[in-house]
C-alpha cells in the first residue's frame, strides 16, 4: 500500500494555523498588537500541491485609511508589505515543489518575518519597500498614506506629485483611479475648504 501523499501547501497552511494564524482564504494572519499582523499568503489551497510563499506586514490602520482614500470596500485580508519570502531575504524568489518539506518552507517565512519585524513602525515601515519585490503595483498609495498618518504634509504632497508622474502618464483609469485618492486625500489634510464648498 501507497504511503500517503500530502498537499504541502496544505500541510504549511495547516501548521500556520495551529501556530496561532488565522486563515482567510489563502491569506494567514498572526495579531501581534493591536496596530500589526503578519501576513503570509501561500496561494490558493486546492489541487496544487507546490508552494512560493510570500510574507509581510499589515498595519489596520494603514489599511481602513488605504481603503477609504481608494474608494474600495475594506478587506481585513489586505497586507501592507511584502514580497516573496526569498525576496525578503535576500535570497531571490523561493519555490518548492509538491516533494517540499514543510519544515523547510516554515523554515524559510519564520526568517522573513523576523527580518520584517523591526519594519512594525510607521516611521520605519518605508524602508521595507526598498527590499526587492515589495513594490507592486500602488504601493505608492501605501507610502503615502504612511505620511499622511505621522502628519507629515510636506512629503504626503511631494510623494502624490511623484506618484502623479507614474499613475497619470496617460488618461486612463489607472490615473482616474489616483485623482479620487488624491481629492479624498487632499480634502482629509484640509478640512475646512470643504465646509467652505
Amino acid at each position: 500500500m501507497a504511503g500517503k501523499i500530502t498537499n504541502l501547501r496544505s500541510e504549511v497552511s495547516d501548521k500556520l494555523v495551529r501556530r496561532g494564524f488565522r486563515r482567510v482564504d489563502r491569506m494567514h494572519l498572526l495579531r501581534v498588537d493591536k496596530d500589526w499582523s503578519f501576513w503570509v499568503d501561500i496561494g490558493p489551497i486546492g489541487k496544487s500541491a507546490d508552494i512560493s510563499p510570500f510574507v509581510g506586514i499589515r498595519h489596520d490602520g494603514l489599511e481602513v485609511v488605504r481603503s477609504e482614500l481608494m474608494g474600495l470596500p475594506h478587506d481585513e485580508s489586505v497586507g501592507s508589505l511584502g514580497a516573496n519570502a526569498g525576496y525578503i531575504l535576500n535570497e531571490g524568489y523561493r519555490h518548492w515543489k509538491a516533494e517540499g518539506k514543510s519544515e523547510e518552507v516554515l523554515g524559510c517565512i519564520d526568517r522573513a518575518l523576523d527580518r520584517l519585524k523591526p519594519l512594525m513602525d510607521l516611521k520605519k515601515i518605508n524602508e521595507g519597500w526598498k527590499i526587492q519585490g515589495t513594490t507592486s503595483p500602488g504601493w505608492q498609495y501605501s507610502e503615502i498614506i504612511v505620511y499622511y498618518l505621522l502628519g507629515q504634509e510636506g512629503l504626503v504632497l511631494e510623494k502624490l506629485r511623484m506618484a502623479q508622474a507614474v499613475f497619470c502618464k496617460r488618461d486612463d483609469g489607472v490615473c482616474k483611479q489616483f485623482k479620487s485618492f488624491e481629492q479624498r486625500l487632499l480634502k482629509k489634510l484640509n478640512p475646512q475648504s470643504n465646509q467652505a464648498n
